[in-house]
């Protein structure tokens, strides 16, 4: 039998229709599952959990990452685009030893769960050696988050110093092909929804790819199985006019399995037919509006019935706080929205029940889990949030949803449940040494900062010009 929990009194943040938000409040978790939702619930042997002054709310899911680049926090507050594919892809990535990218995947998670995000989307293209692939899927699952683990076949450079074996790039650049077979069968040989960490796909880069190359790649994933097949497509300024998404669906190739990120320059055809058939669409306000990627397409997405979600995005870029994403993108929606009319607005255009939803059962909906997490529904996998209503921020609190998505931040979450476990507990994360994680890391950093150094200026530079003229010649 696992573990039995009683939240009593909170508040609750259902994002279920039929239960709603509830004051006073009751919440039940019984071996991995939420069993009861209601006021004055009867239990046994349950250990109780005070909810008094706190909201019980969905875990958050996080439908885009590239959790491995951790180490690089910071790095790219200042870049563009083409700056982040010059460092990021051509310099730092071939850097990272196996030890680095799991410490990057393991830390990425655990800031995540601090946080309240208990579900990521990881866009893995750290894949430079067949020990870097089991050492990714070895962090997500040491850190006990629910993920889907996207193996990517983008290739880092092998510049010489780098962590990059050359040879076998040059004599067999399919490699990757092969090694994400290897990880399906060794580390996914279920890869059921009841698996907290699943197998899932990345084809090397849809926008800078011949078509015919990505449908293959495509077929690829769906063939090893993949829960979740993702990639970046019709981004902003760089969007060429590929209207990839069409030529998908002329080839009969769009199906539920697939996850779109970014997507701001889709034509209305597109989301038509990402609509028709059940696909994700996961934006990135942060980086989409600082590097040009264009204007988020969320709230546009939903007006064409298309499931809409949320991801952070680059760790170099932005921390693991879904607050910081709903905010931003909710209130640059509102600006929009309001600049479009003359004359000052009558009443707001969207509210924040609308991006709490795309930050919880929109990304379970995303990624094909809205039966399985995203609501707090009897039936449901227990992943949860309890925050607390004590810090300056959150006192007194009168709209439950205001305050997740305008008011709260991580320091206010008190515990976090995964899969009915909790992970975070009095505001700390659980089984982490977190002093002693912290300088593994530190020192991780500090090695790859120190082998960046030896990466070849004109070779590199080359690298990065040839990727952005990749972006701007239409396939």
């Amino acid at each position: 039998m696992g573990a039995k929990y009683i939240i009593k009194n909170a508040t609750v943040v259902s994002m279920d229709s039929k239960i709603g938000n509830v004051s006073n409040c009751d919440v039940v978790v019984e071996d991995g599952f939420i069993t009861a939702v209601g006021p004055n619930l009867n239990h046994s042997d349950h250990e109780v959990i005070d909810g008094t002054n706190a909201i019980v709310s969905p875990g958050f899911v996080d439908t885009h990452r590239h959790t491995w680049q951790t180490q690089i926090r910071s790095i790219t507050t200042d870049f563009v685009l083409s700056d982040y594919l010059l460092t990021l892809r051509n310099i730092y990535g071939s850097c990272y030893t196996a030890h680095d990218a799991y410490l990057g995947n393991y830390c990425g998670a655990l800031e995540s769960i601090d946080n309240g995000i208990t579900y990521i989307v990881d866009h893995s293209h750290i894949m430079n050696s067949p020990e870097h692939s089991d050492a990714a899927v070895r962090g997500l699952k040491d850190a006990r988050i629910r993920a889907v683990f996207c193996y990517c076949l983008f290739p880092n450079p092998a510049w010489s110093g780098s962590s990059m074996d050359k040879a076998r790039e040059d004599t067999t650049p399919d490699w990757r092909v092969q090694d994400a077979r290897r990880i399906r069968d060794q580390h996914f040989p279920s890869n059921d929804v009841d698996e907290l960490v699943r197998f899932g796909f990345a084809p090397a880069e849809l926008e800078t790819t011949p078509f015919e190359q990505v449908a293959r790649e495509i077929e690829v994933g769906r063939s090893l199985g993949a829960a979740v097949i993702t990639g970046h497509v019709a981004v902003g300024k760089y969007d060429v006019g590929n209207t990839l998404v069409r030529k998908l669906g002329e080839k009969g190739m769009l199906g539920p399995d697939l996850l779109f990120s970014h997507g701001a320059t889709l034509q209305d055809d597109e989301l038509a037919a990402i609509s028709k058939n059940g696909i994700g669409l996961s934006s990135t306000p942060d980086t989409e509006l600082q590097m040009a990627m264009g204007h988020p397409i969320a709230f546009k997405a939903q007006e064409h019935s298309c499931i809409a979600s949320i991801g952070v995005d680059i760790c170099s870029n932005s921390p693991a706080d879904m607050f910081q994403q709903m905010r931003l993108l909710l209130q640059i929606q509102r600006h929009v929205d309001n600049e479009s009319k003359a004359g000052p607005p009558a009443k707001v255009t969207r509210r924040c029940a609308e991006v709490l939803e795309m930050a919880t059962l929109g990304g379970a909906k995303a990624v094909g889990l809205g039966d399985i997490i995203g609501s707090i529904t009897p039936g449901k996998r227990a992943d949860l949030l309890i925050t607390r209503c004590d810090s300056t921020r959150l006192v007194p609190m009168h709209d439950p949803v205001g305050a997740l998505v305008l008011y709260a931040n991580g320091s206010d979450i008190d515990t976090v449940f995964i899969n009915g476990e909790i992970v975070k507990a009095k505001g700390k994360l659980t089984g982490v040494d977190w002093p002693k994680v912290r300088e593994e890391l530190r020192a991780s950093a500090a090695s790859i900062m120190e082998k960046s150094k030896a990466a070849p200026t004109n070779e590199v530079q080359a690298a990065g010009d040839a990727m952005v003229n990749d972006l701007a010649t239409k396939k």
